[in-house]
């Protein structure tokens, strides 16, 4: 299963919906920051998992407006959706990285052009780590898992920009 594929399984789980409901909880959760996304591509997924017997639809008319299709779990899916997560949550991952990728060819640039680069990248991660300390500062502190979903990253990037600044007083 994809992960797009498990994302929509999830949203649809919390409650049957249409593609535009499935295009506002990825933008108002900020998955698109996790995953890429597009929204039509979200209207091919939701029929491909329907053939699959993991979601079921049923026609919706709406009055003066175009009828949609509204999208429920099945048994299938649910129980997919389950093993998916089990073993998301239990196994450690690691996403392709261009940045590894210009470490690898990085003798390629000139002294100066590398340490530019890896300063710019220091100065990048201090922003983002910026902006997710305002992000969880306004969050409400019941909801754990939302919170480890954000200070995730956070942990990453302050571990990746001591890494980052041990590397360039290195060079």
């Amino acid at each position: 299963m994809t992960l797009l594929e498990l994302t929509i399984l999830g949203i649809v789980t919390e409650g049957a919906c249409h593609a535009y409901n499935v295009e506002k909880v990825i933008k108002k959760r900020g998955i698109r920051e996790r995953l890429d996304i597009g929204f039509s591509t979200i209207y091919s997924t939701l029929k491909k998992m329907e053939s699959g017997g993991f979601l079921e639809s049923e026609y919706a008319p709406q009055e003066k407006l175009p009828g949609r299709r509204v999208y429920s779990i099945t048994l299938k899916g649910k129980q997919v959706l389950c093993e998916e997560l089990k073993k998301a949550l239990s196994q450690p991952q690691r996403a392709p990285s261009l940045f590894e990728i210009g470490l690898d060819f990085g003798k390629f640039l000139s002294h100066s052009e590398l340490k530019e680069s890896l300063s710019l990248y220091d100065v990048e991660i201090g922003r983002l780590i910026q902006l997710k300390v305002r992000e969880i500062t306004g969050l409400d502190n019941k909801d754990a898992l939302k919170r480890a979903l954000l200070s995730r990253p956070l942990a990453l990037w302050r571990a990746e920009r001591k890494w980052i600044r041990e590397l360039m007083s290195l060079l």
